[in-house]
């Protein structure tokens, strides 16, 4: 804001003079007074009359009354000084974590005080109504500047915050996810202000295109936080950005509510959102992977799809795929007569197989389950004893059979033709 000499002419111009003189004399004591009433009606800058932000307060107020007169009296004035001063007090609201209500009921305060003692002056020194008016004019207008600066040093701070408790959060998340215990944890918990729970969720939310490019993750990572930060759920949750979307870490008693309040972007575009279940900080390293391959599952089709996926409906597949490469080997050693039968005769014996292993009814009661004859079920059964014979007497084999069965039979009829692929070039 420059230094503006007032339209002011004749003898308004020499009472404005003969004002600017009496109230720089009475500035010091004009600055305690609004100093003390702000400290006495404004509960956040209570403090003692000798305290440091009583004299904040006083040294805001001069320079802003100095600044004024000088104006009035046409010359020049370092307003960057000025400017700067109450731009830190801004940044002081925000690095204290408070909020610019205080502030503007200091400002109400001190323009209050000052319009009274000015008008004072003015009655006492012949300035004209319409000097006055003027004079009030640029009076308020210059405090809004200086409202808008603490404003100015208010945003400043608080994203630089929030960048710093970004970060602080991230490493938290990451550290939760090594297993740090202990002060270290504390330490990293304190710097992002969030209180680790005794149970947490990890959930993963993954795009619904796949191959959507940065642009379109960070539209969904936006999209979270926005629906988040409106619900004043964002300082419960910790979220970190992952390869596919979205990781987050829940109080297990903030789930329902998360859930409730991040729907919209749940079932739009095809979204996945893998929730796990509540485990103590030092098991989200396994329940990250159990959310992941929950996910990959869903995406492989081997356990059903859905824009919500509850990691604890599916324990047995998660656990039968834990070890995919164990897997891929049992097939190998143990289905190896299936692997060698023609495509179609493959699909139907492992289906029947697995609905006999699973519940080991009568041929009738399996044909009603799988849609067909019990006279087909009834050759199917004898082709699969000529393929396993006595091994299907062994009851180490036929639980072995069942576990492999049951983690590779959806994988097939998913369209996964590696178990195939490698028994044919094993046998080849």
């Amino acid at each position: 804001m420059g230094s503006v000499t007032l339209p002011i002419k004749g003898d308004d111009a020499a009472a404005l003079a003969r004002l600017a003189t009496a109230a720089r004399a009475v500035a010091a004591d004009l600055a305690a007074e609004i100093a003390d009433e702000i400290q006495d009606k404004v509960a956040s800058y209570a403090g003692p009359p000798d305290g440091r932000r009583h004299r904040l307060i006083e040294d805001a107020v001069v320079a802003a009354i100095e600044h004024l007169l000088a104006v009035t009296e046409g010359r020049p004035f370092p307003n960057a000084r000025v400017d700067d001063m109450f731009r830190q007090m801004g940044q002081g609201e925000a690095l204290e974590e408070g909020d610019l209500d205080a502030t503007q009921a200091a400002f109400r305060i001190a323009t209050q005080d000052a319009w009274r003692h000015l008008r004072s002056l003015a009655r006492t020194h012949g300035l004209s109504a319409h000097a006055l008016g003027v004079l009030g004019d640029r009076m308020f207008a210059y405090l809004d500047h200086l409202v808008e600066q603490t404003r100015i040093g208010y945003d400043v701070a608080r994203r630089r915050l929030e960048a710093d408790r970004g970060r602080a959060r991230r490493r938290l998340f990451d550290a939760l996810l090594r297993g740090t215990e202990g002060e270290g944890l504390r330490t990293l918990s304190t710097a992002a202000q969030w209180r680790v729970p005794e149970r947490v969720v990890v959930a993963g939310l993954q795009h619904g295109d796949r191959e959507a490019g940065e642009e379109a993750a960070t539209h969904l990572r936006q999209e979270v936080r926005g629906l988040l930060a409106g619900s004043r759920l964002l300082d419960r949750v910790l979220v970190r950005p992952d390869a596919s979307g979205l990781l987050l870490l829940v109080p297990a008693a903030e789930v329902d509510e998360v859930l409730e309040v991040l729907d919209p972007v749940v079932t739009g575009a095809g979204n996945r959102l893998g929730v796990g279940w509540a485990v103590g900080p030092g098991e989200l390293r396994d329940a990250l992977r159990w959310v992941r391959t929950t996910l990959a599952l869903a995406a492989a089709g081997v356990v059903p799809d859905g824009p919500l996926l509850r990691c604890a409906e599916h324990r047995t597949q998660l656990w039968l795929h834990a070890e995919p490469l164990l897997r891929q080997g049992m097939v190998q050693d143990l289905l190896s007569p299936l692997l060698a039968e023609t495509p179609n005769s493959r699909e139907i014996l492992s289906e029947t197989l697995l609905a006999w292993l699973e519940s080991r009814d009568s041929a009738p009661a399996i044909a009603a389950r799988l849609g067909v004859h019990a006279q087909t079920v009834r050759y199917r059964w004898k082709r699969i004893n000529e393929l396993f014979g006595e091994a299907l007497h062994d009851p180490e084999f036929v639980v072995a059979l069942t576990l492999v069965l049951k983690a590779s039979v959806p994988l097939w009829k998913a369209g996964d033709q590696r178990d195939f692929e490698r028994f044919h070039r094993m046998t080849g």
